[in-house]
């Protein structure tokens, strides 16, 4: 039966539009400019040439940036098949066939990247530029286990390198209204909150309605079930199990869907935010 699903969802992804970069995608060609501009800042350092790769490395995950793709409709089919079944081979694959979420974890390589080069060198000439970026990059980790968070790494641009150019800038940084990856996941423990923390109001509502809703129908028989425990039986009674497993089934993928989407609003939150502090700031890494 799972080999099944795995070939349907399979199929479907086949059948998605092309996961390419398109031509016109202006996202992308930001993020070239930026890459391009930090990279002749690299160049320009005294660093030695093992420290520039590592640096540029991690800049290109942390500028790995494309117009946000929709979900393919096997990316949807496994995530339902994923709540329906509770099989972690479907979430796997969920992910596999959805951009979004290496979308969203490039993030984490590049801090960890950034960090790695810094323990290693704490001396760098790279330092100010490095944390500078970090304090960006922090705003959208979502691993555990890092050293320090946005703030700190900008507050250490000043203090290992006062006479940076730097330092005024990630001192205005750090000013920039952000939103946290763990707080929407937290928010997002009831469907619908997550949207509603980054602004997405609408679509908060009607998770957290499609939530209730499904609630209702998990405790509803539930409750209709316990009083009438005395008289149960299959013959009458199988609506009230299928009703229940509907419920929960949908709850599952409201759960899912919500958590996810929360995610990917936290990131195009911040993105939005940064990429306004660097029009205006046209000389920022």
């Amino acid at each position: 039966m799972t080999h099944r699903w795995l070939v349907l969802a399979a199929s479907l992804a086949a059948c998605a539009p092309s996961v390419l970069v398109h031509p016109d995608d202006d996202t992308y060609r930001r993020s070239l400019e930026h890459f391009r501009h930090v990279r002749e800042l690299v160049a320009a350092s005294t660093a030695p040439d093992d420290e520039q790769l590592m640096f540029l490395q991690a800049d290109a995950l942390f500028r790995y940036r494309f117009a946000m793709p929709s979900h393919s409709a096997g990316s949807w089919f496994a995530e339902t098949a994923a709540a329906v079944t509770d099989l972690p081979v479907f979430e796997s694959l969920a992910s596999s066939l959805d951009l979004v979420a290496l979308r969203l974890r490039t993030v984490d390589g590049a801090v960890q990247l950034w960090e790695t080069l810094l323990q290693r060198d704490p001396k760098t000439p790279l330092r100010a530029l490095a944390d500078y970026q970090l304090g960006w990059a922090y705003r959208n980790a979502i691993a555990s286990g890092f050293p320090r968070d946005s703030d700190r790494a900008f507050d250490d641009v000043a203090a290992c390198c006062k006479d940076s150019p730097l330092t005024s800038l990630a001192a205005e940084a750090r000013r920039v209204r952000w939103k946290s990856q763990a707080r929407a996941a937290v928010w997002s423990l009831v469907p619908g909150l997550g949207q509603m923390y980054v602004g997405h109001y609408a679509s908060g509502t009607v998770r957290l309605a499609i939530a209730l809703a499904t609630t209702a129908m998990i405790f509803t028989p539930a409750a209709i079930a316990f009083e009438r425990r005395d008289e149960l039986s299959w013959h009458n009674d199988w609506p009230l199990l299928v009703v229940g497993a509907v419920g929960a089934t949908l709850l599952a993928i409201d759960y899912s869907s919500s958590y996810q989407d929360a995610m990917r609003g936290v990131l195009e939150y911040n993105e939005l935010r940064e990429d306004a502090f660097e029009a205006a700031h046209p000389d920022a890494p």
